[in-house]
């Protein structure tokens, strides 16, 4: 009996730490387009406030994900046929709270007892209660043509237990890429392999 109620809190553990560790690699995706495109040459451009460097390596980014749907970077405007603008923003932190199962001792109340006498289990469950502390990190991509009309884009999100957005850029840039110049015409949910080829 003392096997089967250990077994089942392992259980009840794995599930509870596999699901905050899917969750963080997990992108909502919502995108839209006014008519499709397959590719063309673009000029990119964000209105995020950031260190040059990171930008550099965000621009990387997108620009191999976008070489893969036809797009050719231009580092002159007045040549591409489209402007890309990115921005990203992280938000939180924000308080999760999850209530699981957790075996009653009679004699203290929660958990089990497994003294040198063997001890007692009881059958009867309570509700233990966990916090956790996430973040959400946010990519947006927009195409315009030259006129300053919108053509598409695509919004990331993905909750982290982090606030550091370098290492989840990534995920971000792989959730997305299924749906540029795409309607998704909801939110949709994409699981990104632990490394993404980016």
């Amino acid at each position: 009996m003392k096997k089967i109620y250990i077994l089942i809190f392992g259980i009840i553990m794995l599930m509870i730490q596999g699901c905050s560790s899917v969750q963080s690699k997990v992108v909502a995706v919502d995108s839209y387009s006014t008519h499709n495109t397959f590719g063309g040459t673009y000029y990119l451009t964000t209105n995020t406030q950031g260190m040059q460097l990171q930008q550099d390596y965000f621009a990387s980014q997108l620009q191999y994900m976008l070489g893969t749907k036809g797009y050719t970077r231009l580092n002159d405007k007045k040549y591409a046929q489209y402007i890309i603008n990115y921005n990203y923003d992280v938000s939180g932190p924000f308080t999760s709270v999850q209530s699981y199962q957790v075996p009653v001792n009679p004699w203290w109340g929660a958990g089990y007892y497994g003294g040198v006498y063997g001890g007692y289990y009881g059958t009867t469950w309570t509700n233990s209660v966990e916090a956790s502390t996430y973040f959400v990190k946010k990519l947006e991509v927009s195409a315009y043509d030259k006129n300053n009309n919108p053509i598409w884009q695509v919004v990331g999100t993905l909750k982290s237990s982090d606030s550091e957005l370098r290492d989840s850029f990534p995920y971000l840039v792989s959730g997305i890429a299924p749906y540029v110049n795409e309607n998704s015409n909801k939110i949709v949910y994409v699981s990104v392999p632990m490394s993404p080829n980016n």
